[in-house]
């Protein structure tokens, strides 16, 4: 009797470890599910905090005029340009007046938190 005493609290022990161990699995489970069934739509336009959008330093004057995007800027500065989903697309050098951007595809940039489109 006294052998298997030690293989019954062996047993026991290895009972309640695997019933902790399935308990720990189905609360990761339910985190787990908790996090898949929130679903968040988000429009790409919708307003973005300046931090993660870059800006030029100095103020600059944006025109459209056709597929040609007119920039005057009173200092020599890099304008970063985003696509229509935040991705930067350009970082253009500009120099002291005016500046001109040809060739841009069209659709919407947002520049400077202005949103500019090219038809």
């Amino acid at each position: 009797m006294y052998k298997t005493r030690p293989f019954f609290r062996t047993v026991a022990l290895v009972i309640l470890m695997l019933a902790s161990l399935s308990t720990m699995a189905d609360k990761q489970e339910v985190r787990r599910l908790a996090k898949d069934t929130l679903t968040v739509v988000t429009s790409p336009w919708q307003e973005t905090p300046s931090a993660r959008m870059a800006q030029s330093a100095y103020p600059v004057k944006l025109m459209v005029k056709g597929r040609s995007l007119r920039i005057t800027s009173k200092h020599e500065q890099v304008l970063p340009i985003y696509t229509q989903g935040g991705v930067l697309y350009l970082a253009m050098q500009l120099t002291p007046g005016v500046n001109w951007l040809n060739g841009l595809p069209r659709g919407r940039y947002r520049i400077n938190n202005r949103t500019i489109r090219i038809k």
